[in-house]
């Protein structure tokens, strides 16, 4: 234990989660302090405005989305925020200031940023920045030239954000280890379930298994995020293959989970009415926990057999329903959907799905 966690327990844990934000967002910070500094200046350069703040607000606003698929939401914040600057510049002229001239900006440019089918943030901006041009006192150049601004500022955070993107993969390992963790958990808690015979940990186990598809889902939005990036940013080519094998990885992650979706509520319903399960497959369930675990780390080292691979096969080779004892119409069903969730990830690390097939007993 540290010197600093020792006289200061309480801030301790705090600083050491905020360095881990600061860590994750670094690269993004930077970002936004390059893109106010350069729309700054090329604002002043193109349009001779001696203080073109809705250049440097507009990049930064754009370059402040941390969602997935970045960059498209970037160019969509920027739109916004032009749109709003524009429209707030046109009111200006037409109906000069005031609070009711506030009030109908609001609708319009909410109006027309939720016709181009944008999301909740982009249509508050829209409104946002509309409302600061009618509320901020007339510039040198005249209102018009607010929109050239925050246009300015919109195209330097889409190339800043082409251009210079942070690493796509450290959010995919990152997603990678948490889901990972996850599943495994319930595939322990459904061991200790067929184990002891206990159908409310089943219960449990099968309503987090039934809650993992937002995760699963925010992980397949990164990894389309991570391609679009390696498509456009010649800085994040070098991580194609990664990305790749993450996607592939994803794929079969997602479908092995749903197989094992219904083999857990095969257990929990098995174990409700009493029926028995033999204690091997608990022995399964642990140890494809401890499998699922490996999942990730060494997809894109180009190793010819990772250990997980290995750790798939020679799980595969023992799912024969008369090798585990699986006699009933449950113990049944629960093996093969744990064949097919094995399968599944077989074919995720580059096993056709024939070949994986053949490894499991008849």
């Amino acid at each position: 234990m540290s010197r600093f966690s020792i006289h200061f327990p309480v801030l301790g844990p705090r600083v050491r989660s905020g360095a881990l934000r600061w860590k994750g967002s670094w690269w993004q910070i930077l970002q936004c302090g390059l893109g106010a500094a350069v729309a700054w200046h090329l604002a002043r350069a193109l349009w001779d405005q001696p203080a073109p703040v809705f250049a440097a607000v507009a990049a930064v606003i754009s370059l402040g989305v941390t969602d997935g698929q970045r960059l498209r939401r970037v160019g969509e914040l920027g739109v916004g925020v032009t749109v709003g600057v524009l429209l707030g510049s046109l009111i200006v002229q037409w109906i000069g200031h005031g609070g009711w001239q506030i009030g109908l900006i609001v609708v319009l440019g909410m109006a027309v940023a939720r016709f181009l089918d944008a999301g909740n943030l982009i249509v508050n901006q829209t409104a946002l920045q509309a409302v600061f041009v009618l509320a901020l006192p007339p510039q040198p150049g005249g209102n018009s030239a607010r929109w050239l601004d925050a246009m300015t500022g919109a195209v330097v955070a889409l190339l800043i954000a082409a251009l210079l993107p942070s690493d796509p993969r450290r959010e995919l390992r990152a997603r990678t280890a948490s889901y990972v963790e996850r599943l495994a958990a319930v595939l322990d808690d459904t061991a200790r379930a067929v184990r002891e015979h206990d159908a409310a940990l089943a219960a449990r186990a099968l309503e987090a298994v039934r809650g993992t598809q937002a995760e699963l889902d925010a992980w397949a939005e990164s990894v389309t995020a991570g391609q679009e990036v390696n498509r456009i940013s010649p800085l994040r080519w070098g991580g194609r293959e990664e990305v790749s094998a993450q996607e592939r990885l994803e794929a079969g992650v997602d479908r092995a989970t749903r197989n094992l979706r219904v083999a857990v509520r095969r257990v929990r319903t098995a174990l409700e009415f009493g029926e028995q399960m033999p204690d091997s497959l608990a022995g399964v369930f642990e140890e494809l926990a401890a499998v699922v675990r490996t999942l990730g780390a060494p997809a894109w080292e180009g190793e010819t057999q990772p250990p997980v691979v290995s750790g798939l096969k020679e799980l595969a080779v023992r799912l024969g329903p008369r090798t585990l004892g699986a006699d009933g119409l449950s113990a049944t069903v629960v093996v093969a959907q744990v064949r097919s969730a094995v399968a599944d990830l077989l074919e995720a690390h580059g096993i056709p799905l024939e070949e994986a097939r053949r490894l499991m007993p008849r």
